[in-house]
């Protein structure tokens, strides 16, 4: 016996089949693999997360525009004060596994270009109170480089 498909099943098999390719791709997307060069010791960062109403946002993370020249100045050490009046309010604190974690969005103007790029940046500090610095981390090594250019 010959089946024969109608209009009606040929729309349901291809749209059946494009959310199978929807949906690996937005699996595939959310992996986020850790950046071994600036973030080796694999802290976590928030994703930016965008429902359908959202998809005419032109940017979903935006972050203050900033100098990368300055964020040479942040060592070990340093207090929540000094980085306070360095960077500013941070946008997020949360416990970490390092210590408490504050979370920053940052934004800076690529070289030889008119486009911005936004980072993610995260001080660390020692223990659970913002006593001293332990570390600061950049969530992606492009932001690194801008910060501390290669020689």
């Amino acid at each position: 016996m010959k089946k024969t498909f109608n209009l009606k099943s040929l729309a349901a098999l291809l749209l059946g089949g494009a959310s199978l390719v929807a949906a690996s791709a937005a699996l595939a997307w959310h992996h986020n693999p850790i950046d071994k060069i600036s973030n080796p010791d694999k802290l976590e960062y928030t994703d930016v997360r965008v429902g359908w109403p959202d998809f005419n946002e032109p940017f979903v993370r935006d972050g203050i525009v900033s100098k990368p020249e300055g964020f040479r100045q942040v060592q070990a050490g340093m207090t929540a004060r000094q980085i306070q009046v360095m960077l500013g309010q941070p946008l997020k604190q949360t416990q970490g596994s390092r210590g408490l974690e504050w979370d920053y969005n940052f934004k800076f103007l690529m070289p030889q270009s008119q486009n911005y790029l936004v980072c993610q940046y995260k001080v660390v500090f020692e223990g659970d109170q913002a006593e001293k610095v332990r570390e600061s981390v950049w969530r992606r090594h492009q932001c690194l480089d801008l910060v501390q250019p290669k020689g």
